[in-house]
């Protein structure tokens, strides 16, 4: 409890002495998604995936040079032709960013995500145990016209099982609309 206040007094904080950014939406509140390549960190034995494809859906809120988002990622993590079964990463988060730079039309930003997921496998193997993830990473906006962006971005996260830990890196690709 005493970190989720911790992180709330942070985020307010931001929000209260962040400046606006000209490469960043100006509308408060915007819609984003993102299609994604997953890349492991290392490959599990016995496993192989040719694409491993992601996506996230997102809703953020953008008063200055800091933002935060909350969302929803699904991504296929692996895949074995040998044991029939493929498994994805289900992940309910939330992303704040912060814009180190503008100028024009784009913008550079740090980002970083955390939240609770949960693998889903086809033919269904998978535990039911949610699990911890967390990450970070930096992107860049590109300012369309009228209230569209373009969001480029790459990011590395991690899953934390009970005694296992995981690594990806994703490299993301996606457009937001400001509502």
């Amino acid at each position: 409890m005493r970190m989720t206040l911790r992180v709330a007094v942070a985020v307010a904080l931001l929000v209260l002495v962040a400046r606006p950014a000209g490469g960043q939406s100006r509308q408060y509140f915007s819609v984003q998604g993102s299609g994604a390549w997953i890349l492991p960190a290392e490959e599990p034995a016995g496993f192989e995936s040719d694409v491993r494809l992601g996506y996230d859906v997102q809703i953020r809120y953008t008063p200055s040079r800091f933002s935060v988002g909350l969302g929803y990622q699904r991504s296929t993590i692996l895949t074995s032709s040998d044991l029939d079964v493929s498994a994805a990463l289900e992940v309910l988060f939330i992303e704040p960013r912060y814009v180190l730079w503008a100028g024009g039309a784009a913008a550079l930003y740090v980002a970083g995500r955390g939240g609770a997921g949960r693998y889903a496998c086809d033919p269904d193997r998978c535990s039911d145990a949610t699990s911890a993830v967390a990450g970070g990473g930096l992107g860049v906006l590109f300012k369309l016209g009228g209230p569209f962006a373009l969001d480029l971005g790459g990011q590395y996260f991690a899953v934390f099982e009970e005694d296992v830990r995981s690594d990806y890196f994703t490299v993301r690709l996606g457009l937001g609309v400001g509502l």
